[in-house]
């Protein structure tokens, strides 16, 4: 009995040693909160959970409420380098639509051998033998364009470094249930064998799926996608009414080139949007901790009450997201409009 009682002493202790994860200052999100704020309207008594947390390679046992996972998730993911690839891409698709008119001149200064060398020179020695007036008024277009399409295409940028971020959070979030990941990403880990903990997680899955702007983003992909659109249209009509002599004019270049540079944008973001919606899909995660309370069910035959509730609780919850995610989607807040023409054109194809 006394062996007993110093265990529980020096495991009292242990918790006491660690009690918390420490948690930063609250960062607004969209309609003027917090991430705290929304955490806690989500859990409003901030239940404590017992987690398991790697410190220095050592593992302890602590309480831990969703308020703290959420923040050490969120805190993770924003202290992380953000890339740079998209924001130098930009700048390289700007410089592209700004010497496009150049590109075009040269084109089309040699008809019989078309875009090469010699019609790159020829355009060239045009474009210096010009009066000085007309040589500013192509640097200022230049300088004009350079500018405006940096400035639309940061837009994008500022849009993937948000689902990015919210890629991450998904990620981090997915990777809390299986300890190998936890570990790995430095990370609280807690299983779904308690009511406590399966109602922690749904709080802690509804917030972090609603961190970030996403209706500023959506109605950027939305105008985007809008706009790409529109210009496909006008091109397509253009080249069925005039044929192949179309291709002759600089209108259809640039529509082209601005279809192709939203495009590769659009995409980037439609793939992470469904990623997103992968990493959040926790119906397999649930069938997994379903099947995981039954092999707990054998070693521990006197909690077999509670993990029976804790099962009818997975079974109710699954049923519950899976109807809830089929009904809305938070990925992607696309007008009602763009959402009826996607689901025609992927039924269509």
């Amino acid at each position: 009995g006394d062996e007993d009682g110093n265990k529980e002493e020096g495991g009292r202790k242990e918790e006491k040693d660690h009690p918390r994860a420490h948690t930063p200052s609250g960062d607004k999100i969209e309609g003027g909160g917090t991430h705290r704020d929304s955490i806690s309207d989500q859990n409003p008594r901030a239940e404590r959970i017992r987690v398991k947390l790697w410190l220095n390679e050592e593992l302890v046992k602590v309480e831990m409420s969703p308020l703290e996972i959420g923040y050490q998730i969120i805190s993770k993911v924003e202290n992380m380098k953000a890339s740079l690839e998209y924001l130098w891409l930009g700048v390289f698709l700007s410089f592209i639509m700004s010497v496009l008119p150049f590109i075009f001149r040269a084109h089309n200064a040699d008809k019989h051998s078309g875009f090469s060398k010699h019609a790159v020179l020829v355009s060239v020695d045009e474009l210096l033998r010009e009066p000085l007036e007309l040589q500013l008024i192509h640097f200022i277009g230049f300088v004009l364009t350079m500018s405006l399409s940096i400035c639309f295409i940061t837009l994008f940028v500022v849009a993937e470094r948000a689902y990015s971020q919210r890629y991450l959070y998904a990620k981090y979030f997915n990777a809390l249930t299986t300890m190998r990941r936890a570990k790995q990403h430095g990370l609280p880990h807690f299983r779904l064998r308690s009511i406590q903990n399966i109602k922690a997680w749904l709080s802690l899955r509804s917030v972090l799926r609603r961190v970030g702007p996403l209706r500023s983003v959506g109605i950027i992909i939305t105008s985007s996608f809008l706009i790409m659109l529109t210009i496909l249209t006008v091109v397509c009509i253009q080249f069925f009414s005039k044929g192949t002599t179309s291709m002759n004019m600089y209108f259809t270049w640039e529509a082209m080139a601005w279809s192709m540079c939203l495009g590769m944008y659009l995409l980037r973001l439609f793939t992470l949007g469904n990623d997103i919606q992968e990493r959040f899909d926790s119906q397999s995660l649930l069938i997994t901790e379903q099947i995981n309370l039954y092999f707990f069910m054998q070693q521990s035959p006197q909690k077999k009450e509670q993990l029976v509730h804790a099962n009818q609780v997975l079974q109710l919850s699954s049923k519950l997201l899976k109807e809830i995610d089929n009904r809305e989607n938070t990925n992607f807040v696309l007008s009602p409009l763009v959402s009826q023409f996607l689901s025609f054109f992927l039924l269509s194809a």
